[in-house]
């Protein structure tokens, strides 16, 4: 039976390493499993109970986080919790301050899979879809830093929370996260069913109740000083949707979450950037989403905008509420 090793903390003198054979589960969290369940325990109090999971399949490992409250990376890539992720050897998994470098069994061919041109790989795992884009950017986070620049641990860890909660929310809504990248969010919802028109429809929905529910939150958050610990600066979040087209696919050897790349995604970065310093925590739509969403939600009209690498101007609206 084919095996594999995971080496926790290597390269250091407390490094061990953990053997793994195909078919098994390994969980990987802060508290012993009962049950005969396989576990490696990392007691620090950052990792949660049951923070992951390393499953060793016949066609190769994968690692899911299980919903823990500070997260997994993949090579630097944070996880979606639920989500598996496929890895490979020599990847590296980081959970609180413990890294994991993962060594599976080799598959038959993957070696020569490995060995073709990097480019082509990349090509491989790149496929178009249609989806609704989020972004979402924490209101002069730029300005707060400055302010906290002899600690800006402080504010990185608390943008950290912030997004931490946001991400659980986009997960409850169908939404999968794409990157967390300073103080900003990036996520999407993927129109699925055999009518394109019907589930761009439901996606579109879906996206802007989940923004809708967002300011909701970022509101709550704001006010809880454990989360936010500055009064003087409120929390805003200002966000943008737009739908359309996009390649969705990794840019690199690792399977992590997926890069979106395209016009769409660029457009729904443009658009967030129109918002004004005199409508903070404002929700933003281009005319794509407006036609897919309009039935169920109340849209203001704030009028055409020229975009960069468009030929035509974008309508731009701004989502207020679900019609009753």
């Amino acid at each position: 039976m084919k095996s594999g090793t995971i080496t926790v903390n290597p390269d250091t003198p407390e490094a061990y390493t953990v053997q793994l054979t195909e078919g098994e589960v390994v969980q990987v969290g802060r508290k012993p499993a009962t049950g005969g369940v396989k576990k490696l325990v990392l007691p620090f109090p950052e990792v949660s109970g049951q923070h992951a999971e390393v499953r060793c399949k016949p066609d190769g490992w994968t690692v899911v986080d299980s919903g823990s409250t500070n997260g997994t990376t993949l090579n630097g890539a944070r996880l979606t919790p639920g989500r598996e992720y496929h890895v490979r050897s020599g990847d590296r998994i980081k959970i609180a301050q413990y890294e994991l470098i993962i060594f599976p069994p080799e598959i038959a061919g993957q070696a020569d899979d490995e060995s073709d041109d990097a480019q082509d790989r990349t090509q491989f795992r790149i496929q178009m879809m249609n989806a609704t884009i989020l972004v979402g950017d924490i209101k002069g986070f730029t300005t707060l830093m400055e302010r906290h620049a002899g600690q800006p641990t402080l504010v990185m860890q608390a943008a950290q929370k912030v997004f931490d909660n946001l991400n659980e929310e986009i997960n409850r809504n169908f939404g999968q996260l794409e990157k967390i990248a300073g103080d900003a969010i990036m996520a999407y919802w993927q129109g699925q069913g055999a009518d394109p028109k019907s589930a761009g429809s439901v996606s579109a929905c879906q996206a802007c109740y989940t923004a809708l529910k967002l300011r909701g939150l970022t509101a709550k958050l704001g006010a809880d000083q454990t989360c936010w610990p500055f009064p003087y600066h409120p929390l805003m979040l200002d966000m943008a949707l737009a739908t359309g087209p996009v390649a969705s696919g990794n840019l690199g050897h690792s399977v992590s979450n997926p890069a979106l790349l395209g016009d769409t995604a660029n457009l729904v970065f443009r658009l967030e950037k129109l918002i004004g310093d005199d409508r903070p925590g404002d929700i933003i739509v281009e005319g794509a989403t407006y036609e897919l969403a309009k039935a169920n939600f109340k849209f203001d009209f704030l009028g055409q905008t020229n975009v960069k690498g468009r030929t035509k101007p974008v309508d731009v609206y701004r989502l207020i509420e679900p019609i009753s």
